[in-house]
């Protein structure tokens, strides 16, 4: 299993756009799910976070292989991944990747 994190920080303002992505989301939860699914992904966790005053999302996944996860999310046709990426396109001023140091996962996990 692989993994990365990003700290995503917001545009100034992005408040109400960043709430219609998250109740969006949440309210379609099979969708999201299956979209996970497709991309072979454990877990895909968003966080939000403020430092300095500015908004930040920290960002998580665990799949069978990033980049595979990127291929697929490429070339997906469900359109809430459709919506995703257009909202975070929207809310992004920039992403900042971790540099993946360890991840503790369940035995068989």
């Amino acid at each position: 299993m692989e993994y990365a994190a990003a700290l995503v920080k917001l545009n100034p303002g992005s408040e109400e756009k960043l709430e219609l992505w998250r109740s969006t989301i949440a309210a379609r939860l099979d969708e999201a799910a299956a979209t996970l699914k497709d991309e072979d992904v454990k877990v895909e966790s968003y966080f939000a976070i403020e430092i300095a005053g500015e908004k930040h999302l920290l960002w998580y996944l665990r799949a069978k292989s990033i980049k595979r996860v990127f291929e697929v999310a490429a070339r997906s046709k469900h359109p809430i991944d459709k919506f995703h990426h257009e909202m975070h396109q929207a809310i992004t001023a920039a992403v900042t990747m971790a540099t993946p140091l360890i991840d503790i996962p369940r035995e068989g996990e």
